[in-house]
C-alpha cells in the first residue's frame, strides 16, 4: 500500500479517537493524538502544559482574532507573534513532519487543515447522535451524567472555536472533508472498516505515489 495519511476529525463522544486508535492498528501505522502536544513541546521548547492551557483558550474565542495560520513554510519562529500563537505554528510543523516521516493517523488538532493539500491525506469527520454520544460519556468516559449533553455541546464548540480561530473555516463542514461518518449506525468496528475500504478503493484508483 502507498503512503497515506489519514485526518480524523470527531464529535465529542463520538468514538474518533477509538476509531482512529484501531483503524491505525488495523493498517500497521502509528496513530498521533495526544503525543503530538510532547512532541511540540521537544521542537518548541514550550512546555507541555502551556500548550495544552494556549488550546483551551483559543477553545474560550467565540470569534476569529487571527490571521489563520498558512500551510507552507514553518512557522513557529517568527517571535513577532504571541507565544500561544507559536504553540500552534509549532505543533502544526511537528504534524507535517510526521506525515513526512510515513503512513499514519493523526487524530483532531486542525489536522485535516494542516495536511489539507497533500495528495495522500484521507481527511474523515466523525460524528454520532446526541443518545450514542451520552452514553459513550457516561459508559465509556465515566462522566457523570448529569448535564452530560451540556458538557458534549460545550465540547463541541470549544472544538469549533479552535478550528476556526486558527484555520478561518467552520468545523464539520461536511465539504471539507472526504467523508463523513455516523459512528452511531455504523459503530466503531464498522466505521473502522469503512474508513480503510474507502482507503483501499482511493488508492487503487488515484495510485497515490511516494
Amino acid at each position: 500500500m502507498n503512503r497515506f495519511v489519514i485526518s480524523i476529525s470527531r464529535e465529542f463522544g463520538s468514538g474518533g479517537r477509538l476509531i482512529g486508535k484501531q483503524l491505525a492498528a488495523r493498517l500497521e501505522v502509528p496513530c498521533y493524538d495526544r503525543t503530538i502536544i510532547q512532541k511540540t513541546a521537544e521542537k518548541s521548547g514550550l512546555s507541555p502544559d502551556f500548550i495544552a492551557r494556549a488550546e483551551e483558550r483559543a477553545r474560550s474565542r467565540f470569534h476569529m482574532g487571527f490571521i489563520p495560520v498558512g500551510i507552507g513554510a514553518p512557522t513557529f519562529t517568527h517571535h513577532s507573534v504571541p507565544v500561544s500563537h507559536q504553540a500552534f505554528f509549532a505543533q502544526a510543523d511537528v504534524i507535517r513532519e510526521l506525515a513526512d516521516q510515513g503512513s499514519c493517523v493523526v487524530v483532531g488538532r486542525c489536522s485535516d487543515y494542516v495536511l489539507g493539500d497533500r495528495p495522500e491525506c484521507l481527511k474523515i469527520f466523525i460524528h454520532a447522535a446526541m443518545d450514542s454520544r451520552v452514553r459513550r460519556c457516561v459508559e465509556e468516559y465515566q462522566l457523570k451524567p448529569e448535564g452530560i449533553e451540556d458538557r458534549i455541546r460545550q465540547m463541541d464548540r470549544g472544538r469549533a472555536n479552535y478550528y476556526s480561530y486558527y484555520t478561518g473555516h467552520s468545523w464539520g463542514d461536511m465539504r471539507r472533508y472526504d467523508l463523513t461518518v455516523n459512528s452511531s449506525a455504523t459503530g466503531v468496528d464498522g466505521a473502522v472498516a469503512l474508513i480503510a475500504d474507502m482507503l483501499r478503493y482511493r488508492q487503487e484508483h488515484w495510485g497515490q505515489k511516494e
